[in-house]
């Protein structure tokens, strides 16, 4: 299933645009880029989302304590950064999706739907 509402958190605009380029390619109804956790928490409240994209380092801090707000929403996320591995992550997130830098358009298409079908997967069983 392609998700309808995507938001990326990256500060380097650059590649934000690249993704969106790619979510709206999949046919990604709605896609909002935010450069700060702050505009993150913002987009999540007023539209919800079916995945989040987040960079790890943002000029407004780490994006963990975020990723284990989306966690116990239930929001499928991933960690798409320019880190090799998770090993540096704090001990619960370091099984977190990664979705390392430099990327293609086709890794981001398969890393967007396995986020959404593990989602999926799990309110089944």
């Amino acid at each position: 299933m392609v998700p309808q509402r995507v938001i990326i958190v990256e500060d380097e605009y650059l590649v934000a645009l690249d993704v969106e380029a790619v979510l709206q390619s999949m046919g990604v109804e709605t896609v909002v880029i935010a450069t700060t956790l702050a505009q993150a928490k913002q987009a999540v409240e007023d539209i919800g989302a079916d995945c989040v994209l987040l960079d790890v380092s943002l000029s407004d801090g780490k994006s963990y304590d975020f990723a284990r707000r989306l966690g116990s929403q239930g929001i499928p996320f991933g960690f798409v950064s320019g880190y090799g591995d998770t090993t540096g992550f704090p001990d619960d997130l370091v099984e977190a999706p990664l979705l390392g830098k430099p990327f293609g358009e086709n890794d981001v298409i398969d890393f967007v739907l396995d986020l959404v079908s593990a989602r999926e997967k799990a309110v089944k069983e």
